[in-house]
């Protein structure tokens, strides 16, 4: 595939006003991916080929595991990206037996579902994201290893209002706290040094806004992770990448990533850059998009999209209870 492939080399008509979104870190929860490993083959062999890359049994991670075990970020990290591939292969699967297909306008994820995203989208291969996802939850794991560290959500209160926040907040580049995720106009995650999260959380309180330390032992998107993006980097230039088959959205600028550069460049400064979720969802509103596909375990970005817009459709292939699974719940006439 060549980068000089953009957004506009497809006719519209050649997609449907559809979008893939894939979830990140903190969607994992027990048994996540058991009902379409159940029901699939291609879910079933994708669980294989990611626990024989990894050398992680992800089946056993992801069915049998309790939530503090499933936590642990050098296993949820792998696992998340495996469940969601299981979900999209397991979908496509179903699709090509019912002689239908989703010919999505955009991919979106949410920070590590970036990467699930990229594999729909043909930007990188799935064992070569496998191990990009390997490194980059090393990296993540370690430095908390050695820097107590966390994330917190901020309900209530205005992008600006958390911003000033976590100004006041910071008081050395040692003790610091970043707007991490806008996930809606008034849910925001902050992240950094536990003490300066929990002054932040207190004057959100003060501020008459909800704090609650979310249960991930890591920090993210944050200058905070200036040397591990660095590295990362490094680790991403030595990947394979191509131009995905169509544009994935940009979790930083909310900008169409349309080559293969673009690509490249987003993983190299995602460990150290915001997530503006809100941003991602208007986007791909704008470019036509109005139905969401949520592609992996849980539900939280296709209960985000409805909030972000009434208008908008979405669905989460986890919430499929009928069959066929995991495409019972695909709404007409996304799938044609």
């Amino acid at each position: 595939m060549s980068d000089a492939r953009t957004a506009r080399d497809r006719a519209p008509s050649d997609t449907d006003s559809t979008a893939l979104v894939f979830p990140g870190q903190g969607s994992q929860a027990p048994g996540m991916g058991k009902l379409v490993h159940e029901h699939s083959e291609a879910a079933r062999l994708t669980f294989e080929e990611a626990s024989d890359f990894t050398g992680i049994d992800l089946v056993k991670v992801c069915f049998d595991a309790n939530a503090e075990e499933l936590s642990e970020t050098r296993v949820t990290q792998p696992a998340v990206v495996a469940t969601s591939v299981a979900f999209l292969r397991a979908m496509r699967e179903k699709l090509s037996d019912a002689g239908e297909r989703v010919r999505p306008r955009l991919f979106g994820g949410h920070s590590l579902g970036m990467f699930s995203a990229a594999v729909a989208s043909e930007a990188l291969s799935f064992r070569d994201t496998l191990l990009v996802i390997l490194e980059r939850a090393r990296l993540m794991s370690d430095f908390n290893a050695d820097r107590p560290v966390g994330m917190a959500s901020i309900l209530g209160l205005e992008l600006s209002t958390v911003e000033e926040i976590c100004e006041a907040a910071t008081q050395s580049t040692s003790d610091r706290v970043d707007v991490a995720n806008h996930n809606l106009e008034t849910q925001i995650v902050i992240s950094g040094d536990v003490s300066a999260i929990e002054r932040a959380m207190e004057q959100a309180r003060d501020l008459q806004g909800r704090a609650i330390r979310l249960k991930v032992k890591v920090s993210s998107h944050t200058p905070l992770h200036y040397e591990q993006a660095e590295e990362f980097a490094q680790i991403i230039k030595e990947i394979p990448i191509a131009a995905p088959t169509q544009p994935i959205v940009s979790n930083s600028t909310s900008q169409l990533l349309a080559t293969a550069a673009d690509v490249r460049r987003e993983f190299e400064e995602q460990l150290r850059s915001p997530v503006y979720w809100t941003n991602n969802v208007k986007r791909m509103e704008g470019e036509g998009v109005d139905t969401y596909i949520e592609v992996g375990p849980g539900h939280v970005l296709s209960r985000m999209v409805k909030r972000i817009s009434d208008q908008l459709t979405a669905v989460s292939l986890d919430d499929a209870r009928e069959e066929p699974i995991p495409i019972s719940v695909l709404p007409h006439p996304t799938a044609r």
